[in-house]
Parts: structure tokens; C-alpha cells; sequence
């Protein structure tokens, strides 16, 4: 009887322990690497009708136009579990509010992140990443009460596949023109 007992004992053990947490590999230099080069191929069978004008999608931003003119809005990326906006990202949000400058709708900022964590660590990272491009671009000159922020979380990913460089793509903040 007490061996059906310790039995019962390890079972029970064994199936409320459940599986083993996802490992991660992260490489910090193949990131910096994968926002400026791989990036940077513009996609021309997708387009919609933005606020200003035509919009045309691209793998790291999105062509606007703003008072008659054709801009690039640049999406922002960041390292893995990051939302600090790193050094070579800070040039793409300062492009962004130049062009900004020149918009007198609203903004809606975008956060996003790839598959990592549970679902609500990573609507709270997205809305994160939203906000420090928001403060960014306050403090490049943009009034704050004209941007809004949104986090997608994971669910709104631009790359499917399970490596680091698609991880990579999906660890951003996008750009959209509101009215």
C-alpha cells in the first residue's frame, strides 16, 4: 500500500511541474545587425490609402505622405526584452519627428514584440516600447497630446519563422498617420 502511495506521490509531481520555460538565445551584436541591414527592402504589393495620401508598407517602416511631400517613417526596433530606445535608433526617431513637423493630425505610436513571454508581460512590454518612442519624439519637438500609443504585444507579428533574425523584426514600434 505505501508504494501505491509513493507512486501516486512522484505522478503527481511529475505532471503539476508541467514543461520547462522556452530557452532563448539572444546574440546582441547579430540585433544591431539585423535593424539596419535586413531591414531595408521595401514591399510594393502592399498599399492602403493613409490619412495624407497613399501609404506604402515597407519591411522597416512605412512611405507617407505629408502636406503633398513623401516621407519615410521608419519603424523602431529594439533588443530582446528591451524598450530603452538604443543609440542607432535614436537617428530613425529623430528622422521621424522632422517629418512629424510638418503633420498636423495625430499620431498613433505601436508597440509590438515577439513570441517571448506570456501575453500580458508582453502587451505591457509593446506599451512600453510605445511610450519611450512617444517620449522620444516629445522631445524631439512633437507635441504630446497629438500622439496616441497601442500595444499589439505579440499578436501582431511581420515574421512567423523561429530564429533570432524573425524575433528580431517583430521587436519594434510602427508609425500611423490618425486624422
Amino acid at each position: 500500500m505505501k508504494k501505491i502511495g509513493l507512486y501516486s506521490l512522484l505522478i503527481a509531481v511529475v505532471l503539476l511541474t508541467g514543461c520547462s520555460q522556452k530557452e532563448v538565445e539572444v546574440d546582441a551584436n547579430a540585433n544591431a545587425a539585423n535593424s539596419e541591414s535586413s531591414l531595408n527592402q521595401v514591399s510594393t504589393n502592399e498599399s492602403s490609402t493613409g490619412v495624407d495620401g497613399a501609404m506604402e508598407m515597407a519591411d522597416n517602416g512605412v512611405y507617407v505622405t505629408i502636406n503633398g511631400k513623401k516621407v519615410f517613417l521608419g519603424n523602431v526596433y529594439f533588443g530582446f526584452d528591451k524598450y530603452d530606445i538604443s543609440s542607432n535608433m535614436r537617428d530613425i526617431v529623430k528622422a521621424n519627428a522632422a517629418a512629424f513637423s510638418d503633420y498636423n493630425g495625430k499620431i498613433k505610436v505601436e508597440g509590438n514584440c515577439d513570441e517571448w513571454g506570456t501575453d500580458e508581460y508582453n502587451y505591457a512590454l509593446g506599451l512600453k516600447r510605445a511610450s519611450a518612442v512617444k517620449d522620444a519624439l516629445v522631445a524631439d519637438g512633437i507635441e504630446a497630446s497629438t500622439i496616441s500609443l497601442i500595444s499589439f504585444g505579440e499578436s501582431n507579428p511581420v515574421c512567423s519563422e523561429k530564429n533570432a533574425q524573425c524575433w528580431q523584426k517583430n521587436r519594434r514600434a510602427e508609425h500611423r498617420l490618425l486624422p
